[in-house]
């Protein structure tokens, strides 16, 4: 059994909090809904914050898509137990403890109390609420079912988030490894390499070629280490100022599908995006034009927004979407198969959800052979940097008995 800390409200708005035990989070909830609560917050009594990263989160500014996520699914929970919406708005304003969000729900509701439209007043924000949010909220008031749009909402951002938090937990161990096998690299060549130095200092062209390699590697890397800072700040700098203008951004859009390792993952990604992105939408009730010029907005590259492009013109001539997307290269033939079945039995948002769920599951299964990938070529590359030290340090030791004295 496990210990859970919670915070509930009740059927009259009340808010309630406390502990509870139970085998897993799930049956957790399910405890309390038994009980007549609905659920806004169930954490391990273990992952509570401390005081110190509680008041780091408190002093942040920024809204981040945690706290949207958040919002998004305890707004669904409230809205699908039967609160109007300025209640539930104003239940959510005084349970967050984070001032910047509080703010932004106050900000929201006192519009919402002023006589306009949740998605009108979402679109106030719209760094913090994409456009596609605001139309899947739009979509729902137009259709009398916001509280099931609010659902659909946080399940897609709930999949994005797990998607984005798998790929940075399997990046830590190589990043991690990448970091201490540099800096060992580092304090060889600045202060091991350097006594040795000393010693051969008197044996001049005599030294291996090896040896007189990495004794100037070594004295470079001492007497030019902030010219070397330097030039990776301004070549860093430049790459992104670069990359941020319309030639450089559309280089790299060209070259990213086709890089050898990563152009399987970011088609796999695009695929993903793009699949859950419309799903979402048309299950929302969002018309597939609409739904199709919003997403074309969103994923961030001019390729995929030239195809999105070309299946909205065919759809405008009343037309599959699936044509166009057969002639490209991203779009493999099992996801625009699933997409023609999806059209031809009028499922389409429920086949391009499993389309995401499939694309998504081989995100994460590229991302492993990469890193099975990666790390043992990190090993292997710190092996031989290390090696090729310590063989030019023998080497010049060696040495030292054929030179005339």
């Amino acid at each position: 059994m496990e210990s859970f800390s919670y915070e509930a409200t009740t059927r009259d708005g009340s808010m309630v909090t406390g502990m509870i035990e139970a085998d897993n989070r799930r049956l957790a909830v399910d405890m309390l809904q038994e009980r007549g609560y609905y659920p806004l917050k169930v954490d391990k009594a273990a992952e509570q914050k401390s005081f110190i990263s509680g008041l780091f989160e408190s002093l942040q500014a920024r809204v981040g898509e945690k706290d949207i996520m958040g919002f998004t699914y305890q707004l669904g929970v409230l809205l699908d137990a039967g609160f109007p919406l300025d209640r539930s708005l104003s239940i959510l304003s005084d349970l967050t403890d984070k001032k910047s969000v509080k703010e932004l729900i106050s900000g929201v509701l006192s519009q919402v109390r002023g006589g306009k439209s949740f998605s009108e007043s979402l679109s106030k924000y719209p760094a913090v609420f994409p456009v596609f949010y605001v139309n899947m909220v739009r979509s729902g008031e137009a259709g009398g079912f916001l509280e099931e749009t609010i659902s659909r909402m946080a399940v897609y951002l709930e999949n994005i988030h797990a998607l984005k938090e798998d790929v940075r937990s399997a990046m830590i161990y190589p990043i991690i490894l990448a970091v201490f096998g540099g800096a060992a690299v580092i304090l060889l060549l600045t202060f091991v390499v350097p006594k040795f130095s000393m010693i051969f200092t008197d044996m001049g062209e005599t030294l291996p070629l090896a040896t007189l390699m990495l004794l100037a590697l070594s004295n470079g890397l001492i007497k030019y280490w902030w010219l070397l800072l330097l030039l990776l700040g301004a070549g860093s700098f430049g790459l992104s100022r670069y990359l941020k203008s319309d030639p450089g951004r559309h280089f790299w859009d060209r070259l990213k599908f086709r890089l050898p390792l990563f152009g399987k993952l970011y088609k796999e990604a695009a695929v993903a995006r793009f699949s859950r992105t419309v799903g979402t939408l048309l299950g929302s009730g969002v018309p597939i034009l609409n739904a199709l010029k919003i997403v074309q907005g969103t994923l961030g590259s001019d390729r995929m927004s030239g195809i999105i492009a070309s299946v909205r013109e065919e759809v405008r001539k009343g037309r599959s979407i699936s044509g166009p997307l057969k002639n490209n290269d991203i779009f493999p033939p099992i996801a625009v198969h699933m997409v023609t079945v999806g059209e031809e039995t009028g499922r389409l948002d429920e086949m391009l959800l499993k389309v995401a769920d499939r694309f998504d599951l081989e995100v994460r299964t590229t991302v492993k052979r990469m890193l099975s990938l990666l790390e043992p070529a990190l090993i292997l590359l710190m092996a031989v940097v290390v090696g090729f030290i310590v063989i030019a340090m023998l080497m010049a030791i060696f040495s030292i008995n054929e030179l005339p004295f």
